[in-house]
């Protein structure tokens, strides 16, 4: 299967980094809160260097937690399939080494400890869950009316952000949403490119 073979678990590991690298060098998270601060004057949400880090740093976890579920979502097609359940098992086995690398390399890291780790993939599996509701929903809406919800980021980041501004932190942490899920979509063609 030479598919599986080019999947190698490493570029798990490579993805990792240049997930991080992108959030914390390449200024993500600290962009779009200064963009929003910016736009809805809102300096008040901003309380000093370590609450302005911690702010970026719970964010940025967030923006990770949403680029994995986006990746898990497309990695099939790697293999010419539109789901995870059409994968025969050595595509399933050689997917599931990459995301063990994947969250490996984010484990080094951030230094998790036990703890880190299995809160960490509580929120994946939050975040996995939604997604499988959506795939529902998206069938119900075919037949009928069915609200859409909206994915935990959405939330989750509002509340971070800006609390006592519930919808525009909303629109804004919508926004961040889909800019963090097309570069996980760029950043995974990158590192699948076929080296040369």
């Amino acid at each position: 299967m030479a598919r599986a073979r080019k999947l190698f678990p490493i570029y798990g590991s490579a993805l990792a980094n240049s997930m991080l690298t992108a959030l914390s060098r390449g200024r993500m998270v600290n962009d779009f809160v200064a963009a929003y601060v910016t736009e809805y004057d809102r300096t008040g949400i901003l309380g000093g260097p370590s609450r302005d880090r911690e702010l970026a740093e719970t964010i940025g976890r967030e923006a990770i937690l949403a680029m994995i579920r986006e990746v898990r979502q497309v990695l099939p097609r790697f293999f010419g399939k539109k789901q995870r359940a059409a994968l025969n098992e050595e595509e399933k086995e050689t997917l599931d080494a990459f995301f063990g690398e994947l969250m490996a390399a984010l484990g080094r890291a951030w230094s998790w400890s036990g703890e880190d780790r299995r809160q960490f993939r509580h929120d994946l599996d939050l975040y996995s869950e939604f997604a499988i509701r959506q795939a529902k929903a998206a069938h119900a809406r075919k037949r009928g009316k069915v609200q859409e919800e909206e994915p935990p980021f959405v939330g989750r980041v509002a509340l971070l952000l800006d609390p006592s501004m519930l919808d525009q932190a909303r629109r804004a942490a919508r926004k961040f949403h889909g800019d963090a899920g097309r570069l996980a979509l760029k950043l995974l063609r990158q590192t699948l490119r076929p080296r040369r």
